[in-house]
């Protein structure tokens, strides 16, 4: 017999839930759980379920193969607390794509309530309240790359030492925990910090980080000669030699009265404490590369904008496209999210450069327009709030802003005085201006 697959299983799940032979009203959920393993649940009393229909999904859950959660089908009288499954906040409205037979047809989609249980990744679904973004929060900017070695830590560098030069107070984060290394750019060894954010998060799990929080941050001296500050959330403190010790906690749910509080939401707390202290103009975040739970948690969850660091690499596309479309399958996420997110061309090359910008910018486009844009039938007219942009339009997220590849800043130490072989303010503008005017150009026409 042939086994189920998982994306097999999901479908299978997908068209019994919505079956015909349901009754009208007997709205049917799907539970996955951590295994992939799938179970019914109806939110209503078993008792006001038929028995036939009750009999039927039993046996139609078979069909699920290895991937039948044990248990049978769920109702509200199978819970002290049902509101509490029935209300959860990880139930998301979910897209399974149709299903190609045998024959070529393919189904149409289905639309399903999905809750999702998984080790990892819950993160990239958890976008803010709107009550959470109202107030005098500043604009939050995530870097991130679903790649490394694209040069990200040092755009975001760059961005920092020019908003201190036009007196911005800035305020920055390196988050990315398991590469430490941009306090390297910003930091020499005498001005790190006593404390990281490590150290914040292991003291705030047995209560008492409060003295802690002044004792992450440090004073860049990229700032030293401009109008404004960058103060810097480094990842260690000074003379750290147990990181890999606290790194090993900080993920940790932490018991409180009203429950367990998840890593997510300590992060956001951090960083609103921070900016609470700090009182910035502007916050940069240096975010995890990869798919990874920091990353989702800064860029759902934190971002005003995320900027998302690529070269016209497949593996880069390829990445992202994985990422997109799990977004596209929720589509109250996906609304939430895309309009915060801006693709940037990393490593612009200095030869071939019309070639090399209209590849870029061809693959972002069909990129954007498969996953994140909304889909129009030829011929249709466009409704006014539909987002979606053609290829050439600038004011368009697939429309890349650009950071030059320069031979001086290969390997560059960023504290260096020009006389001693650091970079000049007209090398950074020549790598670095255009993509200056344009996040700050996108964070107004975001915050505003």
């Amino acid at each position: 017999m042939k086994p189920v697959r998982f994306n097999a299983a999901l479908r299978r799940a997908a068209e019994l839930a919505v079956a015909e032979w349901l009754p009208q009203g007997r709205h049917v959920r799907l539970i996955r759980d951590v295994y992939g393993r799938l179970r019914f649940a109806v939110n209503t009393e078993k008792s006001a379920c038929p028995v036939a229909i009750i009999n039927r999904l039993e046996a139609a859950s078979q069909d699920l193969g290895a991937f039948t959660a044990p248990g049978g089908v769920l109702f509200r009288d199978d819970f002290a607390d049902p509101d509490a499954l029935f209300g959860h906040e990880d139930w998301h409205c979910t897209v399974v794509p149709g299903s190609e037979s045998e024959d070529g047809t393919v189904a149409p989609e289905i639309v399903i309530d999905l809750l999702d249980r998984q080790i990892t990744g819950q993160d990239w679904l958890h976008t803010p309240r709107e009550a959470e973004t109202e107030g005098n929060q500043p604009p939050r900017i995530v870097f991130y790359g679903v790649k490394g070695g694209v040069g990200r830590s040092t755009a975001l560098a760059m961005l920092a030492y020019r908003l201190a030069r036009d007196g911005k107070r800035v305020l920055l984060i390196d988050f990315d925990l398991e590469s430490p290394g941009l306090s390297g750019l910003l930091l020499p060894p005498e001005r790190m910090a006593a404390f990281g954010l490590v150290d914040w998060f292991v003291e705030d799990a047995v209560g008492q980080a409060e003295g802690v929080l002044q004792d992450i941050i440090s004073d860049s001296p990229l700032a030293d000669h401009t109008t404004g500050s960058i103060r810097v959330v480094a990842t260690m403190g000074q003379g750290e030699t147990a990181y890999l010790a606290k790194l090993a906690r900080v993920y940790a749910d932490v018991p409180r009265h009203q429950g367990p509080e998840r890593f997510a939401s300590r992060m956001q707390r951090v960083v609103t404490e921070l900016e609470a202290q700090e009182q910035p103009d502007v916050v940069l975040i240096d975010s995890r590369a990869g798919l990874h739970d920091l990353a989702a948690i800064a860029i759902a969850g934190l971002s005003t904008v995320a900027l998302l660091f690529a070269t016209d690499a497949p593996q880069n596309w390829q990445g992202y496209g994985q990422l997109f479309s799990h977004w596209q399958r929720r589509p109250e996420v996906l609304r939430h999210v895309r309009k915060r997110l801006a693709i940037v061309q990393a490593l612009f090359p200095e030869t071939d450069q019309q070639a090399r910008a209209a590849s870029f910018q061809q693959h972002a486009y069909d990129l954007f327009a498969d996953t994140m844009y909304d889909q129009i039938e030829p011929g249709a007219d466009t409704p006014l709030d539909a987002f979606t942009f053609d290829l050439g339009d600038e004011d368009a997220p697939h429309f890349p802003l650009r950071v030059r590849w320069s031979q001086r800043l290969q390997e560059f130490d960023s504290l260096l005085p020009v006389e001693k072989g650091g970079v000049s303010d007209a090398d950074i503008e020549s790598a670095f201006g255009p993509f200056f005017d344009a996040v700050t150009s996108l964070v107004e026409n975001v915050s505003g």
